[in-house]
């Protein structure tokens, strides 16, 4: 049984034939029943595997396949059919109620552009009060990225602690992860947070909550509470880029995650 790849549209060449891509319907509802990594033990780089296989009938039924991470792809398909359901229907993220993965990427640099905005070797990017939403940091020349989202009563929705994730599984509507790109949606549409090193420029975007107040993270602007907004800013060698509230205030941050 091949790897199947993951595209909206077209087709795929697997074993010298053209084979549909797998629907982007399909590859979401696996994602969600997954927990949105390897059902077999968690891992967040996921294909799309066929229980009934491709080659003995021709479908792209979520009821018959099982998201799989690449290490445990080629062991699952040998098993039995009822152990491949069994994986599938006990995922390891589901079981364990979270998510967790670090970023793969190779930047070594602290230049970053947040919510049309640029920052270059500014350690904290955002803070509220004293704690840092948006951070970074350079250890043995790899940019590290930390990242915090809050809930309106400051509970942490999802976390990216030095490069690597966590977040409560039923917290998360969608989540797709790959090589350099992250997308996290909290609902259809609704994008919370995108991290996207796939080019030259290494872009954040998405929605911070404050309390009942939100920090908008577009392509082209941030905006603040209070509808302060900025935009095409270049901010160089500053502690502190965005500093909202009293630093001195302590934020009561609860760990959800």
């Amino acid at each position: 049984m091949g790897h199947e790849g993951v595209c909206a549209v077209g087709f795929q060449l697997m074993n010298g034939y053209r084979r549909p891509s797998l629907p982007a319907a399909v590859a979401r509802q696996l994602r969600q029943e997954a927990g949105f990594g390897c059902a077999k033990c968690g891992h967040p780089y996921i294909e799309y595997h066929h229980i009934v296989p491709w080659a003995q009938e021709q479908h792209f039924r979520p009821d018959d396949m099982v998201a799989l991470c690449g290490n445990c792809h080629p062991s699952v398909s040998l098993l039995g059919e009822d152990r491949q359901y069994a994986i599938k229907a006990n995922p390891f993220n589901i079981r364990k109620g979270r998510f967790r993965g670090a970023l793969a990427y190779d930047k070594r640099d602290l230049t970053f552009k947040v919510g049309g905005n640029w920052y270059a070797d500014t350690p904290i990017i955002l803070q509220l009060c004293d704690t840092s939403l948006i951070s970074c940091r350079l250890e043995n020349g790899q940019a590290m990225v930390s990242l915090m989202m809050l809930d309106e009563e400051c509970h942490q929705i999802l976390a990216i602690r030095d490069n690597e994730i966590i977040f409560r599984t039923d917290d998360m509507w969608d989540f797709r992860y790959s090589h350099n790109l992250i997308t996290a949606h909290s609902a259809p549409r609704d994008v919370q947070l995108k991290m996207d090193f796939r080019g030259a420029e290494a872009i954040i975007e998405g929605k911070l909550q404050i309390g009942n107040a939100k920090i908008e993270l577009s392509a082209n602007e941030t905006v603040l509470p209070g509808y302060n907004s900025m935009k095409g800013c270049h901010i160089h060698g500053c502690s502190v880029a965005i500093q909202l509230g009293d630093e001195n205030e302590a934020l009561p941050v609860r760990c959800r995650v």
